[in-house]
């Protein structure tokens, strides 16, 4: 029996509108050494800040469908230089795109690059431990007001964003609060995704939401039992 429903199985690849890089740079003069290249990830995350990768040495891994390999380039992220990178994954996802010659000097041309990302240096304790510690002061006989309310932030960077480390600055904040997330400015965190935040929704039926019970309804009976 044919049915007019259609249902697609499996997840939308929105980083699917370029090429390979090495299917890229395989058809470069001495493997692209000179040009630049650049993802469409990053274009769509951050169009008025321009990253692009200038490739310096090409090492293809000489396999079937050209997925292997390790890239050294200077890496522009965001308008900042960030030096020269060994690139050796993600190399075969179709995102990369090459910027021809005649776009080089406008693609490149940044009148806004990244600013530094300004974060705390302290957090404030939770109450309860704050309360506990005068407590315990209390009982050694120490003064409450030694008790510090606050305590040292140690940033724990995601790998996604080991390379920003030396634009991430830790400064006192200039309203203390009882709670971090008011001391910390929002729109740097959302900056780091930019015009995408990570989100991931996945349709597993088709039509509209519906309850339908697993195990069908069982009578039991219960009998009485005498005292």
């Amino acid at each position: 029996m044919s049915s007019s429903l259609i249902r697609f199985v499996g997840n939308h690849d929105i980083a699917s509108e370029g090429k390979f890089l090495f299917e890229i740079l395989s058809q470069l003069r001495n493997f692209g050494v000179g040009r630049l290249v650049t993802k469409n990830e990053w274009t769509r995350k951050w169009p008025n800040n321009p990253s692009y990768m200038k490739i310096l040495r090409a090492e293809p891994g000489m396999d079937r469908w050209l997925f292997e390999g390790k890239v050294y380039a200077e890496w522009v992220f965001r308008g900042k230089n960030l030096g020269v990178y060994e690139f050796s994954k993600d190399l075969n996802r179709s995102d990369w795109q090459l910027v021809h010659k005649h776009q080089e000097n406008s693609f490149t041309s940044c009148a806004t690059p990244m600013q530094e990302m300004v974060l705390p240096d302290s957090f404030p304790l939770p109450p309860l431990q704050v309360h506990l510690s005068q407590k315990s002061a209390r009982k050694n006989g120490l003064d409450e007001k030694t008790i510090s309310r606050r305590a040292p932030l140690a940033l724990s960077i995601d790998p996604e964003f080991e390379h920003l480390k030396p634009f991430i600055k830790q400064e006192t904040p200039q309203s203390k609060s009882s709670s971090i997330y008011d001391e910390v400015d929002k729109n740097v965190l959302l900056d780091l995704y930019g015009n995408e935040l990570p989100v991931k929704v996945e349709a597993w039926n088709a039509g509209p939401a519906a309850f339908q019970p697993r195990f069908n309804a069982t009578v039991m009976r219960v009998e009485e039992q005498p005292k």
